[in-house]
């Protein structure tokens, strides 16, 4: 989809309006003069700013009219198979990964979205291993993020 500025600085503004009023109920931290807020507020004023950047560009130009046009691409099937692909798996590793456990869920999803785009078998396989292998060991081992894991429990 392709957005004009005007829709895309609505949209921006709205965004970014909604992170720094929700942030407001994050407490500060005890002692000190920025706490859980702060980010999330900075992240929040930066997307009004840049809205306001896009709605002064649709001023600019007097396109004042939000406007969304859909590419040529969008018509093509397997392009919103691969489009739609993305949620779907998101939600495969939510309903499946307490069970399988984290490698198992991770290595066919990247093989199924890599097979979605026509990916050689042995490229996806070795890649799909090693993306697999890379996650898990910085996550898991590296940063300590408790990952599921499932059936390989007494693997690693």
């Amino acid at each position: 989809m392709r957005a004009n500025p005007m829709l895309l600085g609505l949209v921006m503004a709205g965004l970014g309006g909604a992170v720094f009023i929700g942030s407001w109920q994050y407490s500060p931290l005890p002692g000190q003069s920025y706490g859980s807020d702060t980010m999330p507020r900075a992240v929040g004023a930066f997307g009004i700013c840049v809205a306001g950047a896009l709605l002064l560009q649709a001023g600019a130009a007097r396109d004042l009219v939000p406007r969304l046009s859909a590419p040529d691409w969008m018509r093509e099937p397997r392009a919103l198979a691969g489009l739609a692909a993305v949620p779907a798996a998101v939600l495969a590793y939510c309903l499946l990964s307490g069970w399988l456990g984290f490698v198992p869920v991770i290595f066919a999803l990247l093989c199924a979205l890599m097979a979605l785009q026509r990916t050689p078998v042995l490229r996806m396989l070795l890649l799909a291993a090693l993306a697999t292998a890379l996650v898990q060991q910085i996550f898991g081992r590296l940063l300590l993020v408790p990952l599921p894991r499932g059936v390989l429990s007494g693997l690693f």
